[in-house]
């Protein structure tokens, strides 16, 4: 995903070489591993910013020192600042707002069942640092395809539902997805779409929200004998290996929880609810697995330059 990203004309300059030939330059910016979004009252953080000319003859491309104009505490309404370089000057496009927004994107496991005051996103909210806000934008019984989970109908897909819209007006600067678990419930209706369905959530996010970066979680594992009907093999099988692939496709950060959950010793009892006296659950987490994953999620949201 790493791009060189041409903000200027070309200008006229002169490189002495010896015989002080002239070469016409482009003015660069690689922005590929720096800051574009920034809280109101900030500075400009050049971190991972790089400025380069490019000679129109040779194609070399040669590092430059530069300085920022109007980076100082930086306002609301303000849309780029100014990166310079003796006679070379780019406007470099930026956004301000007044918080970050994570949105957490999933199923149960991420709505916290009915225990939405222990989810993930609940904990989570506690430990992300000032300016950052979270959403819990998970549904009961939601799926990829709409087979499996409540309702087995493919117009009831994450896609379709008011849930969607409200997670993409909360404007997300990151994304933490989690759903499949549901998928793999009528694993044999949801196969041929799974990928695809996937593929187009994810592109729609994407298409509205470029700069946003992603946590791509690949679901737990949850115990058989549960009442939703919830198989563990098709989810280690096959929706396991998808979300895997999709993370490295897409370039996304990893958060395989089914990985770490069964590298925790007694992690069935630990991170998995126990059955109560309905026969529920063995498939939502614990309170002490929705502080681990909130922490988790925190570990990496943290570390993103937005």
């Amino acid at each position: 995903m790493k791009k060189l990203t041409l903000l200027s004309v070309a200008l006229f300059a002169v490189l002495s070489t010896g015989c002080n030939q002239s070469e016409e330059y482009d003015f660069y910016i690689d922005d590929s591993d720096a800051w574009h979004t920034f809280i109101e009252g900030e500075n400009f953080n050049s971190d991972g910013l790089g400025a380069y000319l490019r000679g129109a003859k040779s194609g070399k491309l040669k590092p430059v020192e530069f300085e920022v104009e109007n980076g100082e505490n930086l306002t609301a309404d303000q849309t780029s600042v100014t990166i310079k370089y003796g006679e070379y000057t780019a406007e470099y496009p930026i956004t301000v707002k007044k918080e970050y927004h994570i949105a957490c994107v999933g199923d149960s496991l991420t709505a916290g069942h009915v225990w939405a005051n222990e989810s993930y996103p609940t904990y989570l909210s506690g430990n992300v640092s000032e300016h950052y806000k979270v959403g819990n934008y998970g549904v009961n019984g939601i799926s990829i395809t709409g087979y499996g989970g409540s309702w087995k109908k493919p117009e009831k897909r994450y896609i379709k539902q008011d849930v969607y819209t409200n997670c993409v007006n909360y404007e997300p600067d990151v994304f933490a997805v989690m759903l499949g678990t549901n998928d793999a419930t009528e694993w044999s209706k949801a196969e041929p779409t799974f990928l695809s369905e996937y593929k187009i959530l994810l592109d729609s996010f994407i298409e509205q929200f470029p700069r946003a970066k992603f946590i791509m979680m690949v679901s737990p594992p949850v115990i058989d004998d549960n009442q939703f009907g919830i198989p563990n093999g098709e989810i280690r099988d096959y929706v396991n290996p998808i979300q895997r692939e999709l993370a490295e496709e897409y370039g996304f950060e990893t958060l395989d929880l089914r990985e770490e959950f069964e590298a925790t010793a007694d992690y069935q009892t630990k991170y998995l609810r126990d059955r109560d006296y309905s026969g529920v659950d063995h498939v939502h987490f614990t309170k002490e697995a929705a502080q681990y994953v909130a922490s988790r999620v925190w570990d990496i949201a943290k570390e993103f330059k937005l």
